[in-house]
């Protein structure tokens, strides 16, 4: 059980998704996912949300893959879940073990009719501090200036103090991405990131992670860096410790020549965000740097595509320069377009 005052709070965070994000209306038909690693409260939270907009929730339940995307496809309900998502309204997922580029998941893309927003992972605690206590109008201006600032950048670098350097070139022809604003149907993610994919052969350098990984399910937290050796946007040599080497051996496990290669960037910048463990919310700490590796949605307009499966990993106290002009200093957005609302965001 969770205590009274946080229990309240949850069910504020939870109308608030499923009311103001999701954009929820009276008779629609929502769907929410869950399997055994998912928090209980926060999606029987949700179905009461939608209830109370005089929705029609469903919650799904499951055991939980081994895998995630489409590695997770051999051990879940396939045929159920295709049919079930492809026809819901919404469809929100807090899988600990995420569908997100199953095929479950690109089929209810391809009907085109879901709004669907992965919020994999979710405990109480999270749901409180990064949807309930958010002023989430504020965080959107902050992301679509972000947004602006980077769509006018064509070379970007980034460095981190434990040893990042990598340089990419920006196709001004794909999107980049603002989290969260739901208009229609599509894939939405959990407000408080910006992402989109660079040119893939552009990509040079080293990527030191240093925050958290996931997955494979062994790693999370980091206790040591793991180092990416990236050419032309494939990594060609893993060094660390311990964990580097479960990371290099899961990736060349699925013999996938797309799980070695960098589907997309991200900034995190949710101000209620903290280094868990949890990827979700892991790659939308404030001022942090994620890198995608593996399946690269649809929507980024990328080279890369489909592959066996995605993991993503974090940087921590970035420095980001756009053709010279500094975005990020070490973790704090200094842009001029940009620091006197990151600030209000986090201070109020």
């Amino acid at each position: 059980m969770c205590p009274m005052g946080l229990d309240l709070e949850l069910a504020v965070a939870a109308l608030k998704l499923v009311r103001d994000v999701m954009k929820v209306q009276e008779g629609e038909e929502v769907v929410i996912t869950a399997d055994t690693g998912s928090d209980w409260r926060v999606v029987e939270a949700a179905a009461q949300a939608a209830a109370q907009v005089n929705a029609k929730p469903i919650v799904t339940w499951y055991m939980s893959p081994p895998g995630v995307g489409k590695a997770a496809d051999p051990h879940i309900p396939l045929r159920t879940l295709k049919a079930l998502l492809s026809e819901s309204d919404v469809w929100i997922e807090f899988n600990k073990s995420w569908l997100l580029y199953s095929t479950p998941y690109e089929s209810a893309m391809k009907a085109g009719k879901v709004r669907y927003i992965c919020l994999v992972g979710m405990d109480t605690d999270m749901c409180t501090r990064t949807i309930g206590r958010v002023n989430v109008p504020l965080l959107y201006e902050l992301q679509r200036r972000l947004a602006r600032v980077t769509e006018r950048s064509k070379y970007m670098r980034i460095t981190t103090p434990a040893g990042t350097d990598i340089e990419f070139e920006n196709d001004k022809g794909r999107p980049v991405l603002v989290e969260g604003e739901v208009s229609g149907p599509g894939e939405y993610m959990l407000f408080g990131q910006v992402d989109w994919a660079p040119v893939e052969e552009s990509i040079n350098g080293l990527i030191v992670f240093d925050g958290s990984v996931w997955p494979p399910s062994e790693l999370g937290l980091l206790r040591n860096p793991i180092k990416l050796h990236v050419r032309e946007g494939e990594i060609v040599k893993v060094e660390g410790g311990s964990e580097a080497r479960i990371f290099e051996a899961w990736l060349k496990s699925f013999n996938d020549p797309n799980m070695l290669k960098i589907a997309h960037l991200s900034y995190g910048c949710n101000p209620g965000a903290r280094l868990t463990g949890n990827i979700l919310e892991d790659e939308r700490v404030w001022g942090a740097v994620e890198w995608g590796i593996g399946y690269q949605s649809p929507t980024f307009k990328g080279k890369l595509g489909q592959a066996s499966s995605h993991t993503d990993g974090i940087c921590l106290s970035p420095t980001v320069i756009g053709d010279g002009e500094r975005i990020i200093e070490n973790g704090e957005f200094v842009h001029p377009e940009l620091a006197d609302l990151a600030r209000k965001l986090r201070y109020g």
